[in-house]
């Protein structure tokens, strides 16, 4: 082990830095705090946490003026993100505390004409404010076809369950469905609150106070009689 230089204002390390694990460094890792020690993990460098999933083809859509849920939500088409995600065809859980931005893009057919249906994102079964456009289906010189696309962003809790809701706008109540090759869901996180590790209670705490040391002469200790784990900062003669 090569020569350690440790001064009072900056630490200058010459050699290698160790972990708690006696690992040294790799090229791109970072050390990581942890409620043990310490250890070496790769740097996460541009990859995002989402979910696209597509829609069920066929599910009947409310016919009348006041939301219910459609459980329409189909297979995870991309996936990204170390917690992962779990879905349902009513339900996508959130996998982390942080703002997320919401879009579907979602297609109804009906047989009826100026069929209208409006949808919406519920959050644990409770219906957002924010609505889609209205999908005006007129049935009529083949336009028998709708859609209602939305993008909204919510700040979302561990464990949150994301689902859909439809309207009707107008009277109209003849049944419409759902069209899965012309839909899609997707939910993306754009904001992390920010976390600290390694320290989690105050007996850690004043272990790691207890483990930095000032040293009270100019020559410094033998590295052999520094205790593990301890940050000795040496006097200037």
């Amino acid at each position: 082990m090569g020569t350690k230089i440790l001064y009072t204002d900056d630490i200058h390390v010459v050699g290698e830095l160790y972990d708690s694990n006696n690992q040294p460094g790799e090229t791109g890792k970072t050390l990581v705090a942890t409620s043990t020690g310490s250890t070496w993990q790769e740097v996460p460098a541009g990859i995002p946490v989402l979910v696209t999933t597509a829609i069920l083809n066929g599910i009947a859509v409310t016919n009348n003026q006041t939301f219910a849920a459609v459980n329409c939500i189909g297979s995870q088409i991309l996936t990204s993100g170390a917690e992962g995600w779990t879905s349902s065809s009513s339900s996508i859980e959130i996998p982390a505390t942080g703002y997320y931005q919401i879009s579907f893009a979602i297609s109804t057919t009906s047989t009826g004409a100026r069929a209208t249906d409006v949808f919406a994102i519920t959050v644990n079964g409770t219906v957002q404010a924010e609505e889609s456009n209205s999908a005006y289906i007129r049935n009529a010189s083949g336009i028998n076809e709708g859609a209602c696309v939305l993008t909204i962003v919510k700040y979302l809790i561990t464990g949150d369950d994301i689902g859909l809701a439809s309207r009707r706008e107008g009277t109209t109540t003849t049944a419409g469905s759902t069209v899965s090759a012309k839909s899609v869901l997707s939910i993306q996180a754009i904001g992390r609150p920010a976390t600290t590790s390694g320290v989690v209670s105050s007996a850690e705490s004043s272990e790691a106070t207890r483990n930095i040391v000032i040293g009270t002469s100019a020559t410094p200790p033998d590295i052999g009689s520094v205790d593990t784990n301890t940050i000795y900062f040496q006097r200037e003669a």
